[in-house]
Order: C-alpha cells, then sequence, then structure tokens
C-alpha cells in the first residue's frame, strides 16, 4: 500500500495510523458541503455539477477512513470517488468546449496511450498519466480561453492548484529528514481546492457565463 513520510511515525495499530493526513482530508469534505450550498442556492445548475460536488465530499470522507486506518478497503474507498470525479470532470470539460464526441477524446486518449504503452509497475503508470493529463489540461485551457473565455480564470485556477498538490505529493518521500511529516497533507488541500473550482467552472461552462459578484 502507498506510504508517506507520515506513516514511519507511528507504530503500527496507532489510530488514526496519520493524524495529519487524516485532519487535512476533511478539507475536501468541507469544499464539497460549499459546493453543494453555492449551488443550492441557485436554480438550474446542472447535475454534472451536484455529482461532482457530491463526489467531492466522498472522496474526503473515503481519504479520511484511509489516513487513519489503513486497509485494502479504505485504499479503495479513497481512490475510487476521486478516479469518477477527474473522469466526469474531464468528459465534461471537454464536452462543454466541443460537443458530445469532442469530451469522449481525453478519456479515450489516455487508455489508448495506457495500453500502447503498457507501463511495467504503478510508478510507471502514475508517471504517464500525469503526464498524458499535464498535456490535456494544457490544451483543454487553451480550448477554454479561446471558446469559453468566462470560464478561464476557473480553469485556471483548477489546473494551477492541481499542479501544486501533484508537486508537494511527489516530494513528500524526500523530504522525511527535513519534514519528518511530510507534505502529503498538502496534496489534501490543494488538491480539494482544485476540485472545488472545477465545481464553479462546470457552473460557467454550462451557464455561459459568471454570475456577478461570484
Amino acid at each position: 500500500m502507498p506510504v508517506y513520510c507520515e506513516t514511519w511515525l507511528y507504530p503500527p495499530g496507532a489510530f488514526p495510523a496519520e493524524p495529519i493526513n487524516t485532519a487535512t482530508s476533511l478539507v475536501p469534505v468541507v469544499l464539497g458541503v460549499l459546493a453543494l450550498l453555492f449551488l443550492l442556492r441557485r436554480t438550474d445548475q446542472g447535475r454534472v455539477a451536484y455529482g461532482l460536488a457530491i463526489f467531492l465530499v466522498l472522496t474526503g470522507l473515503g481519504s479520511v477512513a484511509w489516513h487513519a486506518l489503513r486497509t485494502d478497503l479504505t485504499l479503495l474507498l479513497d481512490a475510487l470517488p476521486g478516479v469518477i470525479y477527474f473522469v466526469v470532470l474531464l468528459f465534461f470539460w471537454a464536452y462543454y468546449l466541443g460537443g458530445r464526441s469532442f469530451g469522449v477524446i481525453p478519456i479515450g486518449l489516455i487508455v489508448a496511450i495506457m495500453v500502447v504503452l503498457r507501463p511495467a509497475s504503478h510508478e510507471e503508470a502514475r508517471i504517464v498519466v500525469i503526464g498524458v493529463v499535464a498535456a490535456l489540461a494544457a490544451g483543454l485551457l487553451m480550448a477554454t480561453w479561446l471558446r469559453k473565455r468566462h470560464a478561464f480564470k476557473l480553469a485556471l485556477a483548477m489546473v494551477g492548484c492541481a499542479l501544486v498538490a501533484a508537486t508537494l505529493r511527489t516530494l513528500d518521500l524526500s523530504v522525511c529528514d527535513t519534514i519528518p511529516f511530510g507534505t502529503h497533507f498538502f496534496w489534501h488541500i490543494f488538491l480539494a481546492t482544485a476540485a472545488y473550482a472545477g465545481v464553479r467552472m462546470m457552473v460557467a461552462l454550462r451557464n455561459g457565463a459568471l454570475e456577478n459578484g461570484e
């Protein structure tokens, strides 16, 4: 199972297994609830945005369970809602920019590259996915600027926060000597912020313009 700097600070069987990672896993829960409140105060925001907000909450709850208990089941509960959020976001981001056929391109491209390259390990697969997603994000950002400029700031905030989150997650095991509890907890904070921006972006893309003052 994945390990982090904080994993080694406490003896096996401790509860929560990783206190800092567990506590910061509540950030996506809070931001998911805030996203739902944002949507409920408005009408006709579409089911996609509501679904993303719910999956953000579920991702946080799964992350709390995973970092508190570190079991195979809680690892699945941590990963699955986040993967679903990512797939739905990627599809509808492309869909709102270019239509339904355009929406399947990013997902199909990731699957095709994984099949062709056939990464030999989980780490290689993660690197491939990160590289492909980064290229797709750059392309979708460009398309958002050209076709849905009113949503560009939210798209840029989402991608920027996700990039910071991925960087800090990657650095975690290399800084254990300097920062004993590591940097993984920043992943929760910045990725949750990115996911919240993603919900707002879906609203902007769907409605065609950001609401005044929001």
